[in-house]
């Protein structure tokens, strides 16, 4: 099979498109003929060495990690799953397992059904983005109706669907995005828009129950005047000074800070196509490339040129 492979760290010239087996299903995992993959920030992260420490990721290396396809083989005992059935999930990218190739095998606790109305970019684009944003929001600030919430990078795709997530819960939305976006981000459901290229949010006097840091572009300590005394700050970006952050205001006052980690299981994915068949969250799809254009693809990405998701055609 074809698959986007790296065998070193570095930018995205140590992408290649090689020939590889196919790999085939152990007990309790299915294989997967991949027909759309999408991309996400992780992908540039692992490829270029920035998340080395993070796991030991393996090498070489498939990148990619969220996808869409068909079942095409059951290992032993795998139950509820049927050979041509529909569906879509994230691979553990740190064993050098990824989305990017013609084929995946993978637990059936990182798959799920693809509704019919659904379509394959649109799952595809749903594990890492919306899954992060239904995660931190729902799970982790447990945000309610008439709560009041910041989300950065409202434009992007983590961002993108939490704010269309906080409006079905019924939250008060400011959204942080650049000028080109703010209207797109009001038609989601922002009720205020601050634009960080000529405002400041920090600096804009409200305070927020929930900060969503979803593009990872400001601290705990500069963020802390904006939240209530009981306000919740998330970053989607953990380092060693947010874990110390994070502890020393449990211990010293109500606010929280949370270092987050998507974790990625079928209940997740379950939920997520439930919002998505029912147009809660709408993702938002900027391209479609090829496999022979997924280092490009990553470059634009890293170089923050991309509003929304870029996905991957595989078989079509």
């Amino acid at each position: 099979m074809q698959a986007v492979m790296y065998h070193r760290f570095g930018d995205e010239s140590v992408l290649a498109l090689c020939e590889i087996p196919v790999p085939q299903p152990a007990a309790g995992q299915v294989q997967v003929r991949v027909r759309m993959a999408s991309l996400n920030p992780v992908d540039f992260k692992l490829r270029s060495g920035m998340l080395r420490m993070v796991g030991r990721p393996r090498r070489p290396a498939i990148t990619g990690k969220d996808f869409a396809g068909e079942i095409t083989a059951l290992g032993a005992n795998v139950h509820g799953y049927a050979i041509g059935q529909r569906v879509f999930g994230s691979v553990d990218p740190l064993g050098g397992e990824g989305s990017c190739a013609q084929f995946v095998v993978l637990s059936t606790d990182l798959i799920a059904p693809i509704p019919e109305a659904l379509s394959d970019q649109v799952a595809a684009s749903l594990p890492v983005a919306s899954g992060t944003a239904l995660q931190a929001l729902a799970d982790i600030a447990k945000l309610r109706r008439d709560q009041s919430v910041l989300i950065t990078g409202a434009s992007g795709a983590v961002g993108s669907s939490a704010v269309q997530l906080a409006r079905s819960l019924g939250a008060r939305i400011t959204g942080v995005c650049s000028t080109a976006n703010i209207a797109y981000v009001r038609s989601i459901g922002a009720e205020r828009v601050i634009d960080y290229k000529t405002g400041n949010w920090q600096s804009c006097g409200d305070r927020f129950d929930v900060i969503f840091d979803a593009a990872a572009s400001a601290t705990f300590a500069g963020s802390r005047p904006c939240l209530t005394v009981a306000g919740i700050y998330i970053n989607t970006m953990p380092s060693p000074g947010l874990y110390l952050a994070a502890l020393v205001a449990r211990l010293t006052s109500r606010q929280r800070c949370v270092p987050f980690m998507l974790k990625t299981d079928a209940d997740l994915l379950g939920r997520l196509a439930t919002l998505a068949a029912d147009k809660v969250i709408v993702p938002r799809i900027s391209e479609i490339v090829d496999l022979g254009q997924v280092g490009s693809a990553q470059r634009r990405m890293q170089e923050g040129k991309v509003s929304g998701k870029i996905c991957v055609r595989v078989n079509s």
